[in-house]
């Protein structure tokens, strides 16, 4: 749950800061050089410009939503309870033998997993989109795409993991030692499949991949492309061989994780917000509009703004 909450709250951090920012009009031109997203003169301008450019982000902050609805409104129960011979002979090669060992990897677990989830916005965002290029469209899109990959990751991990019910490897230890894990009298001893740390770290790394190789956030040098491709998919490597060093999850609940957050990660995603878009024709950029909710005094409807 920890891990979940401070996701949760980093979103809702961010997002605050974005708020705060300055619109277009009031935007120093030292603090961005290109700042073209146009939005429509509705009651809600700022909404409205948002959904029109960016509905990634909406339909981000609607995946989180439904997450934590399934996080906080769903009890795990035990359905899964059988392994197999993979499982089984990589936890022995693998799971520390003390207490000591396995809470230390737990506790390294997570902390490479925050620094994972947090790269793309602050090497991608923070120091290169915004700091060093001045260049706030991008750190618009990119924290766009991060919250609805990462968003759509998590509350797909959440679901699984409710509607699996497997039971974590220590758990067959806390019959005969209730005190081999911290975990053997916590809920989410039947949260094991798949493994939350290897897909939220493989959904950053893939961002981290995508941001350097398609988007050039890091010019065009194969060096620095495969630096930072590879430092992202190390630390998600590194994130879920620790998982299975703190007896956390089976070596399935991780290559599964790993494999659902690499994908989702890589590829976009359509949401419910992309619906209210359109664009004619439909590889051109002739006619751009969407749908924008409005809010007044008197009055909440739906204006159609356009974009020639």
């Amino acid at each position: 749950m920890g891990t979940a909450v401070r996701f949760t709250v980093a979103i809702l951090w961010l997002l605050g800061l974005w708020g705060a920012m300055p619109a277009r009009a009031e935007m120093p031109q030292s603090h961005c050089k290109r700042w073209s997203g146009f939005h429509a003169p509705v009651g809600n301008e700022r909404f409205g410009r948002t959904l029109l450019r960016n509905s990634d982000l909406l339909n981000g902050v609607t995946w989180i939503g439904v997450g934590g609805a399934i996080h906080f409104g769903a009890d795990p129960t035990e359905r899964w309870d059988g392994t197999n011979g993979f499982d089984r002979g990589i936890r022995d090669g693998l799971a520390a033998s003390s207490r000591s060992g396995r809470d230390d990897a737990g506790t390294a677990s997570d902390v490479l997993l925050s620094l994972t989830v947090a790269a793309p916005l602050l090497a991608d965002v923070a120091v290169r989109s915004l700091w060093m290029d001045g260049d706030c469209d991008q750190a618009l899109e990119i924290t766009s795409d991060w919250v609805e990959s990462l968003g759509f990751i998590w509350m797909l991990t959440e679901a699984t993991k409710k509607i699996a019910g497997r039971e974590r490897p220590y758990g067959r230890e806390c019959g005969s030692d209730p005190g081999y894990s911290g975990g053997c009298s916590d809920e989410s001893r039947f949260e094991s499949f798949f493994s939350g740390h290897a897909s939220m770290s493989a959904g950053a790394a893939a961002l981290l991949c995508k941001d350097a190789i398609h988007r050039n956030v890091w010019g065009e040098s194969r060096l620095t492309r495969s630096l930072v491709c590879g430092l992202g998919v190390g630390a998600s490597l590194a994130t879920g061989t620790l998982r299975m060093v703190a007896d956390k999850h089976w070596a399935t609940d991780v290559l599964v994780g790993w494999a659902v957050g690499g994908l989702v990660g890589w590829f976009d995603l359509p949401g419910p917000f992309d619906l209210l878009r359109f664009r004619y024709p439909r590889n051109g950029p002739d006619v751009e509009g969407a749908f924008l909710p409005t809010v007044g005094r008197d009055e909440v409807g739906l204006t159609l703004s356009m974009h020639f």
